[in-house]
C-alpha cells in the first residue's frame, strides 16, 4: 500500500493495492469461516480509519475496484476485527431495475442496527428531514461508542441516499464516525459520477483502489480453496484466464479436486454467467461488435474492426457501439487507442458461444482483411504474422496457418522475442503432419523449438524438445547433434529438478563426438564428464577438466569454455582450493559472452560457492543480485531473474533480513523459475513462516516442495530435511523434528544445503523431550539416552566441505548450539555458559534467528543462578530485541513470558504484569491454582497477598506447597513448568 499523502487542495488520500478474496476454510466443529488472502495492507487502511474515529477524528474511505476483486470481502474482514473498538452498521444497495426505493441502503443499515439491539429502528422524519435526522442519529450513536458505517455497492444507490451520505461525510470533524463505501469501477452511473467529485473535495476523505491479485496471491487463494498447495501448472492456467480476479478464480476452480494439475475443458456455468452479466445489457448490435473483438483475440483498433464488421454484414459506424460497450464496462480503451475487454475471460466466453461455422467464417474475414492491408513481405512484423497465423488456424486454413506461423517465428527471432517465437513454433509443429509440403523436417522444427524454449526460459519445454529429438533422430547418422543434445539434456535435467545419470550420458556423448576431436560438441562432452566425476569424487575428474578447458580454448567456443571451467570450479570448491574463484569468474564471463543464460546462472552460483559455501553470506547474496541485474539488462527472460531471486531469498532468510527476503520471494514465487529454483523458494518460505509462527503456511510450502522434486536426491541437496525439522521444532513436534533431522544426516553426502543444522536440530528435539518428561514428573532417561547416543555417533556436527569464512563461522556456531543442547537435555549446571558461547558464535556467524534463540536459553539458564540475575536480564533483553526485529512471534512470546515471571523489564515502557491462566496441574487446591496464576504473571508476595486479601505468610506457605508438589525449586521454575504444561502435548517419543 502506498503511503498516505495529501491529494492537493482536495485533501484526498489515495491508495492503490492488489486484490484478494475470502475463501471458505474448515473451522472447529465442522463449521466454516472465511479467510482473507493477501489483504493485510488494505485491511490496515480500514482499521486506521476506525482508530481515527475512536480518537474523535471522523473520516471516509471510498473503496473501488472491478466486480469480483474483493471489495465487500475486504470490508467484511475489517469489520470482524473492530468489534472491540467500534460498532458496525452495514447497509447495502441493490441493482433494482424498475423500482426506486429512496434511502434503501440507509434504512437497511438502521434495521440491522436496531435488530442487533432487539429494538425498533429509529424514525428519521419526513422525506425532507431524513438527512438531518440521519445525521442526528449518527451523532447520538457516536457519542455512546465509535461507529463504522458501511454502504456497499454504492453504484446502485439512489440520489436521495447519496444526498444523505454527502451530509454525513461533511459532518462534524470530531464525530467518532468512520464511513466506508464500496463501488464498482466502470459501473458508477451518472448519479455517482456527479457525486464523487464533490465528495473528493471534502476534507478527511480517502480512496482505496483495489487491483486484481498477482500470481503469488492467486496461488495462495487456490491453496485455501483446494485445501492444499496447488500444482504450478494449475496456477498458471487459472491466472492466465482469470487475470487475478478473485471471484472468477473461485468460480473457475469450484468443484475441482484438490490434486488437480490443470483445468477441465470449457468454463463452469456460474463463471460464464458472472463474466457475461454486463454484456447482456448491451444492444444486439453492440453485442455483435464485441463478439468480433473476441474473435480477434487481441486489442483491436476501431478502423480494423469497422472493416471486418462490414465484411461480415454488420454495416454502419462502429464507434457508437464501442462507446456503448465502454460505458457498460465491457470494453476498455487501451493506451494506443485499441479496444479490448475489461476482463479478458469474456472474450473466451463469447468465442465459445459461437457455432463452429460462425467462428470459422469470422476468422476467415479477419484473415482476408489483414492480408489486404499488407504485411506480406519478408520483413513482416511479428504481431501481423501472429494474427494471420491465428486467424487462418481458426478458419481451418492449415497450409496458410503453418506458413504464417513459420514466418512469424522468423520475425520473432529477428526481433528478439523468444516467447512469441516459441508459441508460433508450437503451432507449426501441431500443423506439420497435416501440411503436404512443410519445407522443414520434424527434427529441424524440434531443434528450433528447443532453442526458443531455452531463450524464453521455458526449461521444461526445452527438455521435452530435447527428449523428443533424441527419440526421433538416428544418433549414428548425426553424432555431433546427438552428443550436443545429450549434454544439454543433463543441464536441463538439473535445472528442472531431475537427477540425471550424467556420467554415462557424458561418456556416450564423448563416444559420439570423439571422431571430431576439434569440435565444440566434443569439448562440451568432456566438460560434462569432468563435472559428473567431480560430483562423484572420481580421481580422474581433474585431468578431464584440464582437457576440457584445453579443447574449449582450441575450438574458440565461449559456451564450451564456460562448461569446462565450471567443472574445474566444482573440483576446486570441494577441495577448498582458493583458485576456484578465478575459474568461476572466468566461467561466468564466458557464459555471458555466449549469451547462454542458463550457464550464466549456473556459473554465478559457483562464484558464490567459491566466495563462501554458505548461502548466508552478504558477499554471495550481493553477487547474485548483481548477476540478476546484469541478466535483466541483457534482456534475459524473467524466469532467470526469478531463480536468482530465490537464491538471494534463501541467504537473506538465514541472515534474518526477512523483509528483503519476502520481497525476493514475491518475485520468485510470483513467476515460474523452474523446479529447482521453485523448490529453493518454497523451502525458504517454509523456513521463514515456521520461524515467524505460521506453521500452516510453512507445512503447505513443504508439501509443495516435495511435489516439485521428482527425485529425493534433489530434496536432500536443497536442504529439505533441515527445513522440515525446523518447522516441526517451531510447532513443538519434537519426534517429527528428530526424524527429519536424522533422515537428512543419513542421506547426506557432505554436499547439501543446511547440512550443519541437522545434528543440532536433532539434539534440540531430544532436549525438549527430556524437559517435557521432567515437567510431567517422569524420568527423562529415555530421551537422555537417545541424546547420549546421538553425541556418541556424532561428536561434531556434520557439515558441507567447502571454502568461506562465513561458512566456517556458521559451522562453529552450529557446533556451539549442539553442545549447549546436549547440556540442556542432560540438565547440566554449566548449561548457561554453553548457551552464552552459542549466542556469541551465532552472532559471529550472523545467524540472527539462532542468536535470538540462544540468548533466550542463556537467560533461562542464568535465572537458575541467583547471583546471575543481571546477566540473565541482559540476555533476555538482547533476545527480545532480536526476536522482535525478526517478527519471530513464538519466540517473542516465550521470552516475554519468562521475563514476566522473573520480573525482568524488557523495556522502560513495559506494562505492569497481570495475572494469567494457570496450567492444569494435578493435585492442586483451588487456592493454589489461584496463587499459581499470579506467580505465572510475575506477581510478588505482597501483590498476591493484597489481591487475594491474605497474608504474605499464607502466600509463602502455599508457594512452598506448590514447589513441593511440582518438584520445582524456584518461582521462575514453577512458572515455566506451568506455561509448558499449558501447551497441548505433542508426541515426545518413547
Amino acid at each position: 500500500m502506498a503511503a498516505a499523502t495529501p491529494g492537493g487542495p482536495q485533501n484526498v488520500l489515495r491508495y492503490r493495492t492488489r486484490g484478494a478474496r475470502l475463501v471458505k476454510v474448515a473451522g472447529q466443529g465442522g463449521a466454516t469461516r472465511r479467510q482473507l488472502v493477501g489483504r493485510a495492507g488494505e485491511i490496515e487502511a480500514v482499521l486506521a480509519l476506525v482508530r481515527g474515529a475512536a480518537h474523535g477524528e471522523a473520516g471516509t474511505l471510498l473503496v473501488s475496484g472491478e466486480a469480483g476483486v474483493g471489495k465487500t470481502a475486504l470490508v467484511r474482514e475489517a469489520c470482524a476485527l473492530v468489534g472491540d473498538v467500534a460498532d458496525v452498521v452495514w447497509g447495502s444497495c441493490l441493482p433494482l431495475m424498475s423500482l426506486s426505493v429512496p434511502f434503501l441502503p440507509l434504512t437497511s443499515a438502521l434495521r440491522a442496527w436496531a435488530g442487533s439491539r432487539d429494538a425498533p429502528p429509529p424514525v428519521l422524519g419526513g422525506a425532507g428531514d431524513v438527512a438531518a435526522g440521519f445525521d442526528a442519529w449518527l451523532s447520538g450513536v457516536c457519542r455512546e461508542r465509535p461507529l463504522l458505517l458501511v454502504v456497499d455497492d454504492l453504484q446502485w444507490a439512489d440520489q436521495s441516499s447519496l444526498d444523505v451520505l454527502m451530509y454525513a461525510v461533511a459532518g462534524p470533524p470530531d464525530r467518532r464516525l468512520g464511513l466506508v463505501t464500496t463501488a464498482r469501477s466502470g459501473e458508477e452511473g451518472e448519479r455517482l459520477r456527479r457525486w464523487l467529485p464533490d465528495v473528493r473535495r471534502l476534507p478527511r476523505v480517502g480512496e482505496l483502489q483495489l487491483d486484481r491479485l498477482d500470481r503469488l496471491a492467486t496461488s495462495a487463494q487456490l491453496a485455501a480453496l483446494l485445501g492444499r498447495p496447488p500444482h504450478e501448472s494449475l496456477v498458471t492456467q487459472v491466472y492466465a484466464r482469470t487475470q487475478g480476479n478473485a471471484y472468477l478464480t473461485e468460480l473457475m476452480v469450484r468443484g475441482l479436486p484438490s490434486e488437480a494439475r490443470g483445468l477441465p475443458p470449457g468454463l463452469p456455468t456460474g463463471l460464464r454467467d458472472a463474466v457475461s452479466r454486463a454484456w447482456y445489457r448491451l444492444s444486439p448490435r453492440a453485442r455483435a461488435v464485441t463478439r468480433l473483438v473476441a474473435v480477434a483475440g487481441r486489442p483491436l483498433a476501431a478502423d480494423r474492426l469497422g472493416e471486418v464488421s462490414a465484411a461480415t454484414g454488420l454495416r454502419g459506424n462502429v464507434v457508437p457501439l464501442l462507446r456503448e460497450a465502454v460505458d457498460a464496462a465491457v470494453l476498455e480503451v487501451g493506451p494506443n487507442g485499441t479496444y479490448w475487454f475489461v476482463h479478458p475471460l469474456l472474450a473466451e466466453v463469447l468465442e465459445e458461444g459461437l457455432l463452429p461455422e460462425e467462428r470459422a467464417a469470422l476468422h476467415a474475414a479477419f484473415a482476408v482483411a489483414l492480408e489486404r492491408v499488407g504485411g506480406v513481405d519478408d520483413d513482416v512484423v511479428v504481431a501481423s504474422a501472429v494474427e494471420l497465423a491465428d486467424h487462418h488456424f481458426g478458419a481451418g486454413h492449415q497450409q496458410e496457418a503453418y506458413h504464417w506461423a513459420l514466418r512469424g517465428a522468423n520475425a520473432a527471432e529477428r526481433s528478439g522475442g523468444p516467447a512469441e517465437m516459441l508459441k508460433l513454433l508450437r503451432r507449426a509443429l501441431e500443423l506439420w503432419p497435416k501440411v503436404p509440403q512443410p519445407g522443414l523436417t520434424r527434427i529441424e522444427l524440434l531443434r528450433r523449438i528447443h532453442v526458443a524454449a531455452e531463450r524464453a526460459g521455458e526449461h521444461e519445454e526445452a527438455l521435452a524438445a530435447v527428449e523428443d529429438l533424441l527419440a526421433t533422430m538416428d544418433w549414428e547418422s548425426d553424432p555431433l547433434l546427438a552428443a550436443e543434445l545429450l549434454v544439454r539434456r543433463t543441464c536441463l535435467e538439473g535445472q528442472t529438478g531431475h537427477k540425471s545419470t550424467s556420467a554415462p550420458t557424458a561418456l556416450e556423448a564423448m563416444r559420439l563426438s570423439a571422431p571430431y576431436p576439434d569440435s565444440i560438441e566434443y569439448a562440451m562432452a568432456v566438460a560434462s564428464l569432468a563435472a559428473a566425476e567431480a560430483w562423484d569424487g572420481t580421481a580422474s575428474a581433474r585431468a578431464w577438466a584440464d582437457e576440457a578447458i584445453r579443447l574449449a580454448r582450441a575450438c574458440g567456443s565461449p559456451r564450451a569454455l564456460a562448461a569446462a571451467l565450471i567443472a574445474s570450479v566444482v573440483i576446486r570448491v570441494f577441495a577448498a582450493d582458493p583458485a576456484a574463484l578465478d575459474d568461476a569468474r572466468q566461467a561466468q564471463a564466458a557464459a555471458t559472452e555466449a549469451k547462454d543464460f542458463l550457464t550464466v546462472v549456473d556459473a554465478a552460483g559457483w562464484v558464490g560457492n567459491s566466495l563462501d559455501v554458505s548461502a548466508a553470506s552478504r558477499e554471495v547474496i550481493d553477487h547474485s543480485r548483481r548477476t540478476r541485474e546484469e541478466l535483466a539488462a541483457m534482456g534475459a527472460p524473467p524466469s532467470y531473474m526469478a531463480g536468482l531471486s530465490a537464491t538471494e531469498a534463501f541467504g537473506l532468510a538465514l541472515l534474518g533480513d526477512w523483509r528483503e527476503c519476502t520481497e525476493r520471494l514475491r518475485v520468485a514465487l510470483g513467476s515460474s523459475p523452474g523446479r529447482e529454483c521453485d523448490l529453493v523458494a518454497r523451502l525458504t518460505a517454509a523456513l521463514l513462516a515456521g520461524w515467524q509462527g505460521r506453521s500452516g503456511e510453512a507445512e503447505a510450502h513443504l508439501a509443495r516442495a516435495e511435489e516439485l522434486s521428482p527425485d529425493r536426491f534433489v530434496l536432500v541437496f536443497a536442504g529439505f530435511h533441515a527445513v522440515k525439522a525446523e518447522v516441526a521444532l517451531a510447532k513443538g513436534d519434537t519426534e517429527s523434528a528428530f526424524a527429519a533431522a536424522m533422515a537428512g544426516v543419513g542421506r547426506a553426502d557432505h554436499h547439501a544445503n543446511l547440512l550443519e543444522r541437522l545434528v543440532p536440530q536433532a539434539a534440540r528435539a531430544l532436549a525438549d523431550q527430556a524437559q517435557s518428561l521432567r515437567d510431567q514428573g517422569r524420568s527423562p532417561e529415555p530421551a537422555v539416552t537417545r541424546l547420549r547416543d546421538l553425541r556418541r555417533r556424532y561428536p561434531e556436527v556434520v557439515a558441507e566441505v567447502g571454502p568461506g569464512p562465513m561458512h566456517q563461522a556458521q559451522v562453529l556456531a552450529m557446533q556451539a548450539w549442539y553442545d549447549a543442547e546436549v547440556r540442556r537435555g542432560q540438565d547440566e549446571p554449566a548449561a548457561a555458559s554453553a548457551w552464552q558461547h552459542a549466542a556469541q558464535t551465532c552472532a559471529a556467524g550472523q545467524l540472527a534467528w539462532d542468536e535470538a534463540y540462544a540468548w533466550w536459553r542463556t537467560g533461562e539458564a542464568l535465572l537458575r543462578e541467583r547471583s546471575a540475575r543481571d546477566a540473565a536480564s541482559a540476555a533476555l533483553r538482547r533476545a527480545h530485541r532480536l526476536a522482535g526485529d525478526l517478527a519471530a512471534t513464538p519466540l517473542v512470546a516465550e521470552i516475554e513470558a519468562l521475563a514476566l515471571t522473573a520480573r525482568v523489564p524488557l523495556s522502560p515502557l513495559a506494562p505492569p504484569p497481570t495475572p494469567g491462566p494457570a496450567a492444569v496441574l494435578p493435585g492442586l487446591t483451588p487456592r493454589e491454582r489461584e496463587i499459581l496464576a499470579h506467580v505465572v504473571a510475575g506477581r510478588t508476595y505482597a501483590e498476591i497477598a493484597r489481591e487475594l486479601v491474605i497474608s504474605e505468610k499464607t502466600v509463602s506457605a502455599h508457594l512452598s506447597n506448590l514447589l513441593r508438589k511440582t518438584g520445582t525449586t524456584s518461582r521462575v521454575g514453577l512458572a515455566q513448568l506451568a506455561r509448558r504444561l499449558a501447551v497441548p502435548a505433542t508426541d515426545d517419543g518413547p
